[in-house]
């Protein structure tokens, strides 16, 4: 009976130490629980704010972009990508006048969890930065996050942690009454110390040893189990440990060319600065961008388009080796820093080293495309001391560059600042140039050696600014075709031109004809072909009489529709000129492809003759040149009668230039015919009366 009892009375201190055990327990997992809940909210409101700033860093630069350009596609562009995260429900880029530049927008997430997530995380959190382009702010960037996402994954694991932390109590009070109940305290003991040898970071790495004896018990397998769980704690700790290197990766270096992004460029430029300030050595940072890519993204479709930005940047990359450190400043945009240097022209020879590089076709879907690079270059500390200033200074003398030519590269100088703002002043200005009838046409004579008389003439373009006065065309030019500008000044240009002509055949000079440039972009227009026809039918002109010139830059991007684009504007019945023949490439080739009916030699091969024997050659060579092809030949740039007599007799048959006069006004031009015609015998013009020779840059 006393065992009975003493088994009764066993029974029942195990029963109340199963019950006071698993009360115990339940409790302390709650509450545990109920701690790792609130700590969870805590990060996850922390990491919507952290996930939102992140996308605010992200776009901001080409948010900023489009804001200082007041891009509508590229603003929208940029907010599209952001729809691909679902908790953004608005974005949009607003200017300072309050308007937005682009928006986008969802509806509201609807979620059964929203009562309890929105009482959690708001339903609703919107966050702002401004747009700082160039320092100067344009507006700002909003971002509006829908936390119902969030919220959902939080209740979701708040549930799931809870009833875990329940269930995980109820079972270590089980293992622990087991434990009392069986007297398994020496292997408990041993088990113990092993735990307490393992490796937080790494508990995968050491295993739990099964007690002698309890291989198939369940002791052993608890040990089983518990090891089971260390490996799967470790495995996705190593997981987790990858994602994290992942994102940090992601937020230093650029995610298409695997290339350090601005941010990490600056750092290391800072560190860069500190080293060589210490050092009392010299930095040089160069700022490479790729000449007309916005074009050849056009050309290409997206994805051809960057993987030509990996091409190159794989071709920077083994070009430079461990001599610099290069990264991607934007899209068309890398930055290479070259530390140590003590002359600058390490930097310059690092620069054509660079250009020289690119020169080598990119093959791309079974096609040869040529890219081109321009390089800024500003040295530490000559030109300044703080990372933004030399980053500044460097795209400025890349910029300025690419204004005067292409393929090239150019240190900063202290003028540059003053020289872009003035740049983009006059862009601005240009755009309006044309609704402000500032613009106007010159015409400079073209004679004809075999008539001994002036045929016509080659309408120039003019801009007289109201403040600045007369602008050159090679400024102001290459401006407009840059910001498309060029396209309604090309029209007004042949409007104006025709009209002209039309006035003079009206007025008894019929068998003048009037030579008019088209730039590259008009050349790309597919209704460039109508509106020439469409204008000779407007002013009643004879096709023959109107010369449309074209230069070999402006076909050399796609020959195939160039050639098409001017066999149209022939069978039209217009002449058709290639200017500055000669500097360009391949010029055999563009002869046989396309239907010309006149070469122009570029004036730099009429300087300095006859006394020059290579230039005399070179116009020999393109006269015969002119005459296999049944082309007629022009020079240009004439200013000497010894220039014209040398041209003369070696065949060719027109010149033009300050010889025989200067571009002059309509009236003028027509003045000057008829001086010629009332000169007996006369049939040159003298250019003394009008223009001293050196002036002539038409």
């Amino acid at each position: 009976m006393d065992t009975q009892k003493g088994v009764h009375s066993a029974e029942h201190l195990s029963i109340k130490l199963l019950k006071a055990v698993l009360l115990c327990a339940c409790t302390l997992g709650i509450l545990l629980s109920l701690v790792q809940v609130f700590l969870d909210a805590h990060l996850s409101s922390a990491d919507i704010d952290r996930k939102a700033r992140e996308l605010l860093a992200m776009i901001h630069d080409p948010a900023s972009k489009a804001a200082d350009r007041l891009d509508t596609d590229m603003g929208q562009e940029v907010l599209n990508g952001l729809l691909e995260m679902k908790s953004v429900q608005v974005a949009a880029i607003r200017l300072d006048d309050a308007s937005n530049l682009a928006k986008v927008e969802r509806p509201i997430f609807a979620s059964r969890y929203r009562l309890l997530s929105d009482y959690i995380f708001d339903s609703i959190r919107i966050y702002r930065q401004p747009l700082e382009p160039g320092k100067e702010h344009f507006g700002e960037l909003i971002l509006s996050i829908d936390t119902a996402y969030e919220g959902k994954a939080f209740i979701q694991r708040s549930v799931v942690v809870v009833f875990a932390g329940i269930i995980r109590a109820i079972a270590m009070a089980l293992l622990m009454y087991l434990i009392c109940s069986t007297l398994l305290t020496r292997p408990m003991n041993r088990l113990i110390r092993h735990l307490s040898s393992i490796d937080p970071e790494a508990p995968g790495q050491q295993q739990l040893p099964v007690p002698e004896g309890n291989e198939n018990n369940e002791l052993g397998l608890w040990v089983r189990t518990a090891n089971k769980l260390l490996t799967s704690i470790n495995y996705h700790q190593s997981l987790r440990q990858k994602a994290e290197a992942r994102i940090m990766r992601l937020s230093q270096y650029d995610y298409l060319t695997r290339l350090p992004n601005r941010r990490t460029l600056q750092n290391q430029i800072n560190t860069f600065i500190q080293k060589a300030t210490n050092k009392h050595e010299n930095i040089a940072i160069l700022c490479l961008g790729l000449d007309d890519f916005k074009s050849l993204n056009a050309q290409v479709n997206f994805n051809a388009a960057e993987h030509i930005l990996v091409k190159v940047s794989d071709r920077l990359r083994n070009c430079i080796g461990n001599k610099a450190y290069i990264g991607r400043l934007g899209e068309d945009q890398f930055a290479i820093i070259q530390s140590k240097i003590e002359q600058p022209y390490e930097a310059a020879e690092m620069a054509q080293s660079l250009i020289r590089q690119l020169d080598r076709p990119f093959e791309i879907n079974n096609e040869q495309l040529t890219i081109s690079a321009t390089v800024g270059i500003t040295l530490f500390p000559d030109d300044g001391e703080d990372v933004d200033t030399l980053l500044q200074q460097a795209e400025f003398a890349m910029i300025m560059a690419k204004s005067r030519s292409h393929n090239r590269y150019q240190f900063y100088v202290a003028t540059i600042d003053t020289e872009i703002r003035q740049r983009k002043r006059l862009e601005m200005d240009l755009h309006l140039a044309l609704e402000n009838h500032e613009l106007s046409l010159a015409f400079q004579p073209q004679f004809n050696y075999q008539k001994g008389e002036l045929v016509g003439a080659e309408a120039l373009l003019r801009w007289n600014h109201p403040e600045k006065g007369v602008i050159s065309p090679d400024m102001f030019i290459p401006m407009a075709e840059h910001s498309l500008d060029i396209i309604p000044i090309g029209n007004w240009v042949l409007e104006n031109a025709c009209q002209q002509l039309n006035k003079w055949h009206l007025d008894g000079y019929q068998n003048l004809r009037l030579a008019v440039n088209l730039s590259a972009i008009q050349l790309q227009d597919q209704n460039i072909a109508d509106r020439i026809a469409f204008l000779l039918n407007k002013y009643q002109i004879p096709p023959e009489t109107l010369e449309l010139e074209v230069t070999e830059t402006s076909i050399i991007d796609d020959l195939e529709a160039s050639k098409a684009q001017l066999q149209n504007m022939k069978n039209i019945g217009v002449t058709l000129a290639l200017d500055d023949f000669g500097t360009g490439y391949s010029s055999l080739g563009y002869l046989k492809q396309f239907p010309f009916d006149k070469i122009k030699i570029d004036k730099s091969f009429v300087e300095d003759l006859p006394d020059n024997r290579e230039n005399c050659g070179i116009v020999e060579a393109i006269v015969q040149i002119g005459k296999s092809f049944g082309l007629k030949v022009l020079a240009e740039g004439v200013e000497t009668v010894e220039q014209e007599t040398c041209l003369a007799n070696k065949g060719c048959q027109e010149g033009q230039g300050y010889y025989y006069g200067k571009p002059l006004s309509a009236q003028d031009f027509i003045s000057l015919i008829s001086s010629q015609r009332a000169l007996s015998g006369n049939t040159q013009v003298e250019g003394g009366d009008y223009e001293t020779p050196g002036d002539n840059n038409d």
